[in-house]
């Protein structure tokens, strides 16, 4: 009996012992809530080096991409008006940069933001070739802006938040990069069990409810989430904008 008890103990000694290694390995995904083992650090690794950018414009600026097809829709939900500043984080190949930079007119400012030097690159060409003047790129940390205190009036963050691996560090950040009473659009995979794919599933850490904890505890107030036209389009994804209070 004595024998069996000590297999029995040791077994749940392992068990919590692995548990307990798997967590510290990766804290986003210990995260609470409706949270999968997401490995972020994995997801950003083919992002750092872009070995060829080209496939990439391909497979983002594809229509049978959401996020493209509906970029006009997702843009407009910034609510950008001539002279103000937006930083669009974690920017990629560049999709909304020719959207903002018009509608926010040469007195204003567009700032395209990435972790990855090649997209930075591509940024840069991209707003040199299509004459995009109010366009500056920036390469950005992991885990912050890379701008200025009450720099902007809004940050985006399309198919983005779920790549931040620390998020309370990235959210301090847009916090404090936005004006007081400045907003933050977020776009991301609706991540659903029983009806997401298997690479929403796989990919996306958790789902809207779970980031929009994360959000709101960092000092964001839900201003409003999709209304009839945005949920009616964006099927795979959900939208929300957050305000920075003014007082905070």
């Amino acid at each position: 009996m004595r024998l069996a008890a000590l297999v029995a103990w040791l077994a749940v000694a392992c068990t919590a012992q692995h548990d307990a290694a798997s967590s510290s390995a990766n804290p986003v995904a210990s995260a609470e809530g409706n949270v999968a083992a997401v490995d972020v650090a994995k997801i950003n690794e083919k992002f750092r080096h872009v070995a060829n950018v080209g496939e990439w414009v391909a497979r983002f600026e594809d229509n049978q991409r959401e996020i493209f097809a509906q970029r006009l829709l997702i843009a407009a939900a910034c609510d950008l008006s001539p002279g103000m500043r937006i930083a669009d984080l974690g920017a990629g190949t560049g999709l909304f940069e020719p959207i903002f930079s018009t509608r926010i007119g040469p007195t204003g400012r567009v700032f395209a933001l990435d972790i990855s030097p090649e997209f930075v690159e591509h940024l840069r060409q991209r707003a040199f070739l299509e004459a995009l003047m109010n366009v500056d790129v920036v390469k950005c940390p992991d885990d912050a802006t890379g701008l200025p205190p009450a720099s902007v009036d809004v940050v985006f963050v399309c198919d983005v938040y779920h790549h931040f691996e620390q998020p309370q560090k990235n959210l301090a950040s847009i916090h404090a990069t936005l004006k007081p009473g400045g907003r933050l659009v977020v776009i991301d995979f609706d991540r659903v069990e029983g009806k997401s794919s298997d690479f929403v599933l796989k990919h996306v850490r958790a789902g809207r409810e779970q980031f929009t904890k994360e959000i709101t505890a960092a000092g964001f107030v839900l201003e409003r989430g999709e209304n009839a036209e945005e949920a009616a389009k964006l099927v795979e994804s959900w939208l929300a904008v957050f305000r920075r209070p003014a007082g905070r």
